[in-house]
């Protein structure tokens, strides 16, 4: 499976990237415009996008928004010094600007360094997990959380906007296999939802739960 979409309307350039990437040991999926992006997404599941900022933002607007809200990492290809603040702005999940031209060694490290940022951080919107130092962050503020409610979050935050199944969190989060504890789920939902705001986590009748941007 992929671990990278590269998003790129030039299909020389995309090729190239995804030969420079392979050798550095990564996967990519390619894709020359957003439709074609959105479709890989949903087959490529957790992977960090490279994305051309010359892309219309029409287009790329709403896809960026998912990409957002399921808290994954992405690289902006800009071709200007002007666009890397606004770009940074722009993306409230984990995200890096990569100035173009860049050389293949520029391309691989920058690729590295943001798999490896991201993999200690997840983000949604204003929610904020530093997954080593064991912190969590909503707009800045830090929230008091106990071990099995980061576990829980740090679950619901890997498959944000998707809903998870009560035994897939009690596998994840508890590393319990009986269906039997899922009331279990359902109690560190309920404090959860004490400290992050009743909206922020929806049930998904008879599924589990979604966590909401």
């Amino acid at each position: 499976m992929a671990d990278l979409l590269i998003l790129e309307p030039d299909p020389v350039q995309g090729m190239r990237m995804s030969q420079v990437l392979a050798q550095a040991g990564h996967m990519s999926a390619l894709a020359s415009c957003v439709s074609d992006g959105e479709k890989l997404l949903t087959r490529c599941g957790h992977v960090t996008t490279l994305l051309n900022a010359r892309l219309p933002w029409r287009e790329s607007r709403a896809f960026l928004r998912l990409l957002e809200e399921k808290g994954l990492p992405v690289l902006f290809i800009a071709g200007e010094e002007a666009n890397v603040r606004h770009l940074r702005a722009l993306y409230q999940s984990c995200c890096d600007v990569l100035m173009n031209p860049f050389t293949d060694e520029e391309l691989v490290q920058a690729v590295t360094d943001l798999v490896k940022y991201s993999g200690n951080t997840l983000a949604l919107g204003g929610l904020r997990m530093d997954v080593n130092a064991r912190k969590v962050t909503r707009d800045g503020e830090e929230l008091s959380l106990t071990t099995q409610e980061f576990e829980l979050l740090r679950a619901l935050m890997r498959s944000a906007g998707t809903a998870v199944s009560r035994q897939e969190l009690l596998r994840t989060a508890w590393g319990y296999q009986s269906d039997g504890l899922t009331r279990t789920v359902d109690v560190h939902i309920q404090r959860l939802r004490k400290k992050l705001g009743a909206t922020q986590i929806e049930t998904v009748y008879k599924t589990g739960y979604r966590l909401l941007a």
